[in-house]
């Protein structure tokens, strides 16, 4: 991996939350992981425990489904400067594994695993789908 300087002028990002990563500068791998489980109800009441636990979910459990590189991929990088020049960047958000990066990262592995559910009421009933 070719070793680069990053100049940045400005960078305003307005949100980084959830294993979003911002790096400027050479990484060599990054493996950003998150999981989460989201509830969007009716008449917003929550309680402080909803017994919605992650080992509850086989979304949670399975092993990822990675692509398999079937093809040997060659590539040839011509880089016609050491200096990577960035003016002006401005993001709204990074999050859930996303990544905001100024260099060059040799080895990339992302995973963001959530489990939805929206419980509606109807009547005296509480569905709660997913």
């Amino acid at each position: 991996m070719q070793k680069r300087t990053a100049s940045v002028r400005r960078i305003r990002v307005h949100g980084l939350t959830y294993s979003g990563i911002f790096n400027i500068g050479d990484t060599l791998n990054a493996r950003p992981k998150s999981r989460g489980i989201a509830i969007q109800k009716e008449g917003a009441t929550f309680a402080n425990d909803e017994g919605l636990y992650f080992n509850r979910f086989s979304l949670f459990q399975r092993d990822a489904n990675w692509p398999i590189n079937a093809t040997e991929v060659q590539k040839n990088t011509l880089n016609h400067s050491n200096v990577i020049k960035i003016g002006n960047i401005s993001i709204l958000g990074v999050s859930q594994s996303s990544i905001l990066h100024i260099g060059n990262l040799n080895e990339l592995s992302a995973e963001a695993r959530v489990k939805h559910f929206r419980q509606y009421t109807t009547g005296t009933d509480n569905n709660m789908t997913s």
